[in-house]
């Protein structure tokens, strides 16, 4: 691949003026994530000379950080960001499209389901580069569903049946944790719901159509749903934590959490003692359905800011981290949240071999299909083929959030929720 891409390489070279050190944006916060990307950057900067400023920026921050460094012309050179994002800034005009096409394109082993998140409206290029993704689905205890004879909870009928039959919040037990606050984990979990509804908020026209009778039936099986749920304004960490602690039989939460529910270092934090089967006795349910299927996930990529001048070194280290055991150390930071977005890295034996050995208590058959399951993954910004980056403005203002909130807090209505996401929306995006 680097020879193909040395041609764009040159050309850029003529048209491009350096003027120093690179600033890379990222989302990933943990310090662990944060030393390993410190030493690959060390090894870029040892080996190609250049400089790179790494800022880490929380994942619901980066929105509104990247659009006030804009209004300032501060923009990064590099960022690594969710489709949403990327989708926002491209319909801002904001990302350089010539290197991720060509990029991706020379490599030709990316997934079809991971770049079709970052093409643009006309589909003919590429906003970013898809580097890692993960599934969202529900994660659920497999060994109580069994013992209470209850079907998976891949329905909604189902979803409900074992939320009732599990929740006993005298005791301590709560039948699923729902995302109940105002925040990108709220807009997932609630994703899920609405297409497998065949609900969506614009149809392949564009226009807006989140006020129709499947979105108000989602809304109100949501809030029906929430009568089960773990109290306050939930998220991924309340999630993860009762489920851990054995205090709910079902959590929405990414692959992510494959190295929680592995680890005995992980796994105590939040317990007292170690559980060697949770592995064992949890299943992934990653497709709902209602009046269809539907699978939800993020993929994240890297784009090149369209004003950077510094698009020559921008180039060098795309290339390094793309290398196969760069790339392989990067996603190996987080097993199971980091999936690759490349066949040839996929199914490779050093992927499967990650250090802590989270993938081998899984298996390779099961690590490969949750992968091929992000060929399957749906978002409100595209519809039957079509992009709609104004959706990266709706998630960056957490309209559907601030929706369920209101909700909750407010015991606002279906409807009442309809017309203020309505609102919003126009306001957001003008139509």
């Amino acid at each position: 691949m680097k020879k193909r891409f040395f041609v764009v390489f040159l050309v850029l070279m003529l048209s491009v003026t350096m003027t120093g050190k690179l600033v890379y944006w990222h989302t990933q916060e943990e310090e662990s994530r944060q030393q390993i990307i410190a030493q690959l950057i060390e090894s870029f900067t040892i080996e190609t000379g250049v400089e790179v400023d790494v800022v880490a920026i929380e994942e619901n921050e980066m929105f509104s950080k990247l659009a006030a460094a804009s209004a300032a012309d501060t923009l990064p050179d590099l960022i690594e960001a969710g489709a949403e994002t990327i989708l926002g800034l491209g319909a801002d005009g904001l990302l350089d499209t010539v290197i991720p096409t060509r990029f991706i394109r020379n490599a030709g082993d990316f997934y079809t389901g991971a770049t079709r998140f970052v093409i643009t409206p006309a589909g003919d290029q590429y906003f970013a580069i898809p580097y890692h993704g993960w599934v969202q689905g529900i994660w659920y205890r497999r060994d109580w569903f069994e013992e209470a004879g209850l079907a998976e909870p891949t329905t909604w009928d189902a979803i409900m049946e074992a939320a009732k039959y599990f929740h006993d919040p005298q005791n301590g037990m709560y039948g699923i944790v729902l995302g109940k606050t105002n925040d990108a984990y709220a807009e997932q979990v609630f994703t899920i719901f609405a297409l497998s509804n065949g609900a969506r908020i614009f149809d392949k026209d564009g226009n807006v159509v989140i006020n129709s009778p499947e979105m108000r039936e989602v809304l109100q099986f949501y809030k029906d749903l929430g009568a089960y749920s773990a109290p306050g304004h939930t998220y991924w960490q309340q999630a993860r934590e009762l489920y851990l602690a054995g205090r709910t039989p079902m959590m929405f939460y990414s692959t992510y959490v494959m190295d929680d529910l592995a680890l005995a270092e992980i796994q105590t934090q939040f317990i007292s003692d170690f559980d060697p089967d949770l592995v064992k006795n949890t299943e992934f349910a990653p497709m709902m359905t209602n009046s269809r299927p539907s699978s939800f996930g993020q993929v994240l990529s890297l784009a090149i800011v369209k004003s950077s001048q510094n698009k020559l070194d921008v180039l060098k280290l795309l290339d390094f981290m793309f290398e196969p055991d760069n790339y392989i150390k990067y996603i190996h930071m987080a097993p199971g949240g980091m999936l690759p977005t490349r066949a040839s890295i996929a199914e490779s034996e050093e992927f499967l071999n990650d250090p802590k050995g989270i993938y081998k208590s899984y298996g390779a058959e099961k690590i490969k299909a949750i992968i091929y399951g992000m060929e399957n993954i749906e978002k409100f910004g595209y519809v039957e083929g079509r992009v709609f980056p104004e959706m990266g403005k709706i998630s960056g203002a957490f309209t559907i959030g601030n929706g369920i909130v209101m909700m909750f807090d407010n015991n606002a209505t279906p409807d009442q929720v309809l017309t203020f996401w309505r609102e919003d929306i126009r306001k957001l995006i003008g139509r």
